[in-house]
């Protein structure tokens, strides 16, 4: 399991390399900053155009003693939706493909409802390496058609 988890970041790190900067999968680090400059704009209020951009971005949610990134939600009924590090994209991805009962990428992508950032090519990646999804694909070689001889009394009967 962790060999294709080692894998999936592989070609996540890849994909993320050959998109510039339109993809927002931040590593766990990068997020920890980002939830420390905006529990420091909750305090102090913010100061430059980045805190300005980043409050009107981001939220924190808090669930218990953690503090977890949001997309900023319009209202407070609305559901939120993670951002989700890279390190956690695997776990995320794996969970939502097995609750939609490996029934593959769209219906992984569109099943899941607590992350935002991983996208349908991040997905179908992790597909990839799902052993269940596989053993789906594997056909079956039908064996030729089994021809059985016509017995007959008489000729042209």
């Amino acid at each position: 399991m962790s060999d294709f988890k080692e894998q999936f970041e592989q070609k996540l790190d890849n994909l993320l390399q050959s998109k510039n900067d339109n993809v927002v999968i931040p590593r766990k680090e990068k997020r920890a900053q980002w939830i420390a400059q905006l529990l420091r704009i909750e305090k102090e209020g913010p100061k430059t155009s980045y805190d300005y951009n980043m409050k009107n971005i981001f939220e924190i949610l808090r669930l218990g003693d953690d503090d977890r990134l949001i997309w900023k939600r319009k209202g407070l009924e609305t559901e939120f939706k993670f951002i989700v590090c890279f390190e956690e994209g695997h776990q995320a991805i794996s969970v939502a493909h097995s609750a939609v009962g490996h029934g593959g990428e769209k219906k992984t992508f569109k099943g899941q409802k607590k992350w935002s950032n991983l996208t349908m090519q991040c997905c179908q990646m992790l597909i990839s390496f799902c052993i269940e999804c596989q053993e789906k694909k594997k056909r079956r070689i039908h064996k030729g058609l089994l021809v059985k001889p016509v017995r007959s009394e008489t000729i042209f009967s």
